[in-house]
């Protein structure tokens, strides 16, 4: 892969210029602080250690600019004769190219190592990337197989029980059918059923045995058969036997109850009609599906 922006590692903008002067003055306050210990000694390695400073942190240009600021300041200042420019000897020539020589080199150095520490940066950056790409590819095709084998088990099962359905619902997203007619037999009026959903046919207590239907982070009961008190027209309760099953789903877990034995609940039946639990024991239960898909 061809990074082209790698020689751009450094922030833009006039502030690095700013920032490489204020190195190189600091440069020349320590240099001059030690010049009456070092005199005629190393005029020129503050300054090169400032460029080398400015490099690693601003990059080529401001780095470069340094170090012509810095040979005229660490020659007029600090090499003898001192402070005066109408002598230059071969001392000055040798200091200078000294300075030349080793400053741009460690320059070049750095700057090819900055670029490749940011070309890796960059191609890491670009792995990242892509691995967040496959992992949400892989999350959508995980859903997508799950929606079609949850599809498939869905109609399979609403098609082999589909007479005997009476509620479905999805608590995660606030899904819930009841069944029209079942709800008539039981004589409970449809503007309490819109709002209370299932709970206004059960019992009291087996409503709130099954509290955790009804909501998505509630502590469901188990799948399978259970005896549930049904409403009827006369005011009273009748229990039935009923089947609980759940269908786990990326969207939340939907939950099917079905009569287990007894007539159709379609066309309207009245709910004495439908045979109860307790005069069914000659029943048999019928093999429960696989609680998740």
């Amino acid at each position: 892969m061809d990074i082209k922006n790698a020689r751009r590692w450094a922030e833009p903008g006039a502030k690095r210029y700013v920032g490489a002067l204020m190195v190189v003055l600091a440069a020349f306050l320590v240099r001059s602080l030690l010049h009456p210990v070092l005199d005629h000694a190393m005029p020129g390695i503050f300054f090169a250690c400032a460029v080398i400073i400015v490099e690693f942190l601003w990059g080529l240009g401001p780095a470069v600019m340094a170090m012509i600021v810095s040979i005229p300041i660490f020659d007029f200042f600090f090499v003898p004769p001192f402070r005066d420019v109408t002598q230059l000897d071969r001392r000055d020539a040798m200091i200078v190219a000294g300075f030349l020589m080793v400053t741009p080199l460690a320059v070049v150095l750095i700057e090819r190592l900055r670029r490749a520490q940011y070309r890796a940066e960059l191609f890491a950056e670009v792995a990242q990337t892509r691995y967040e790409m496959l992992l949400r590819a892989e999350n959508e095709r995980m859903v997508l197989s799950d929606s079609v084998q949850l599809g498939n088990a869905l109609m399979t099962y609403l098609t082999r029980h589909l007479d005997t359905i009476f509620y479905l619902a999805n608590p995660a997203t606030h899904y819930e059918f009841l069944d029209e007619h079942f709800r008539r037999a039981t004589g409970v009026a449809a503007d309490v059923a819109r709002r209370d959903g299932l709970r206004a046919l059960l019992h009291p207590d087996d409503a709130v045995r099954l509290a955790g239907l009804f909501s998505a982070d509630g502590e469901r009961p188990q799948h399978g058969a259970h005896n549930l008190r049904i409403r009827t027209r006369e005011g009273g309760y009748e229990t039935f036997h009923c089947e609980l099953q759940y269908f786990r789903a990326h969207v939340g877990t939907y939950v099917i109850l079905r009569l287990h034995a007894g007539p159709a609940v379609r066309p309207v039946t009245p709910l004495h009609a439908l045979a109860p639990a307790a005069n069914a024991r000659d029943v048999h239960e019928t093999p429960v599906v696989s609680g998740g898909v």
